[in-house]
């Protein structure tokens, strides 16, 4: 049976091994980054900014358990289709979901609407700058860190992850971050990457890619949307049919 890996954090595997078996592939979620939700400083009031502007389901839910309600009284923009879900399973529509599932993508949609308001940026504290700096340059732009990300203090699945990649039983991976990127590939050294550069790599989103181009890593396929569903999507057009 074709055996499919991603790098997930534990809190979606369910989600994700449900998508990969109607496929009817063998999925492996490799939990190679850790969540922490950080707290949330009380002096932050969403009714103070114009605009709340979120990167990541992640970062949606959490939001979600701190704010509650008072995310009805805010503008929210976001990217990409699943972070927008989170809100919209509690009734709340984003009012931009950013048609480049990356953060200039949003930047540069946003930055006409919000010039000259007050912007929050919601995000985890290793995030990349860019967002950020640009919405900085047009609007009074305030930035939290509501969850980091650190490498998993189970290893399990990272062994597994090895264990089989060596026994050549894993036919495909997806990454999905280039943090879960750098972990997965750290923890399998440079033995593992060439084994890794045997299978289908798939990156989802174009920083992703880069980073695995960095450690030596040729993705094969990217999807256009930077979901886990049109990932599988792309897979398969590598998988022999039966």
């Amino acid at each position: 049976m074709v055996r499919v890996a991603v790098t997930r954090p534990s809190e979606r595997a369910v989600e994700t091994e449900k998508l990969i078996r109607k496929w009817g592939w063998e999925p492996l979620v490799v939990s190679s980054i850790e969540l922490v939700a950080l707290s949330i400083d009380p002096v932050i009031v969403l009714s103070k900014f114009d605009w709340l502007v979120v990167t990541s389901a992640a970062g949606a839910d959490l939001l979600w358990r701190h704010f509650e309600e008072e995310l009805r009284e805010v503008n929210i923009a976001v990217v990409g289709p699943r972070t927008a879900a989170v809100f919209e399973n509690h009734g709340i529509d984003p009012k931009l979901v950013a048609r480049e599932s990356v953060g200039e993508g949003l930047a540069s949609e946003l930055s006409d609407i919000v010039r000259g308001q007050r912007v929050l940026v919601a995000r985890a504290k290793k995030a990349r700058a860019k967002l950020v700096d640009m919405l900085s340059d047009v609007a009074d732009t305030t930035e939290i860190a509501i969850y980091d990300t650190i490498s998993p203090t189970d290893k399990t699945w990272l062994k597994r992850f090895k264990t089989l990649l060596e026994k050549g039983e894993i036919d495909a991976i997806i990454f999905t971050s280039s943090l879960s990127a750098r972990n997965l590939l750290n923890f399998i050294g440079e033995e593992g990457m060439s084994r890794v550069n045997e299978i289908i790599v798939c990156a989802i989103g174009p920083v992703t890619a880069r980073t695995l181009e960095e450690l030596n890593v040729k993705p094969r396929c990217m999807p256009a949307e930077y979901t886990i569903d049109a990932a599988l999507d792309e897979i398969s057009k590598y998988i022999p049919k039966e």
